[in-house]
């Protein structure tokens, strides 16, 4: 049993000993960062509640005017009142709650005008472009937010602002130590390639390797403390 046990810890280890230095060193590095300073919630400032009073276009001259619109929502965009709606043939659509307008598509200038007001550091902008498609489109960003306007910030964090076209939101937020985390999640469960998958076969394996492994150093620490330790006791009693 100890021969059995030593020989298949030792082997083991030698697999799987590298993925636990992994799991140790991104598991670390996941718990020790806050959660909220990862998603970029203070890269950005926080849009304040709307104030009814300045709201002129009513809900219900909004439905009138866009009979089809859905999923509407109130909310406060450039320290206005606006109404974000989709529609059948519009698809997004941003419409002025003090007058009723319907605002354009965002352009670069305004894409930067937007970024600048809603980042929260006196840092300049060193990049902005319009992403349309997939193929131009970075990991970092899901495709349900296309097209974005791609604003980049000159900091050694790379703060960088997506901002959609259609509406002018700031639909995500990134930076490089959140970057460095998603490679570190998927370090953690071993899908490298979305770090989606939180079930795949390879994490699998290696658990249970790990388990396996884990017994065998079990029955090496009973043999060589415990047993021991009563095989010592034994040998010092004194005998009658």
């Amino acid at each position: 049993m100890i021969r059995w046990a030593r020989k298949y810890h030792r082997w083991l280890m030698v697999f799987v000993g590298i993925q636990f230095l992994f799991w140790t060193v991104t598991g670390l590095y996941m718990v020790s960062m806050n959660i909220h300073f990862i998603h970029g919630e203070s890269l950005a400032k926080r849009d304040v509640k709307v104030e009814l009073a300045n709201v002129n276009y009513s809900i219900n001259a909004l439905v009138d005017t866009f009979p089809d619109a859905d999923n509407i929502e109130l909310t406060q965009h450039l320290g206005k009142p606006v109404y974000r709606f989709t529609t059948g043939d519009k698809g997004k659509v941003v419409v002025d709650a003090t007058n009723g307008k319907l605002q354009p598509s965002v352009d670069k200038a305004s894409a930067k005008s937007i970024a600048q007001y809603y980042y929260t550091q006196p840092h300049k902008i060193t990049a902005v472009r319009l992403i349309n498609n997939v193929s131009d489109m970075p990991a970092e960003l899901s495709p349900r937010h296309l097209p974005v306007w791609q604003v980049t910030f000159d900091h050694f964090a790379t703060p960088t602002f997506y901002i959609s076209q259609q509406t002018g939101a700031v639909v995500t937020k990134r930076h490089n130590y959140w970057r460095l985390f998603d490679w570190m999640w998927r370090f953690h469960i071993m899908d490298y390639d979305d770090g989606e998958n939180v079930a795949n076969w390879f994490l699998l394996v290696v658990a249970l390797l790990g388990v396996l492994a884990a017994l065998a150093g079990a029955v090496l620490t009973y043999h060589r403390i415990f047993l021991a330790n009563k095989r010592r006791t034994v040998v010092c009693t004194p005998s009658n």
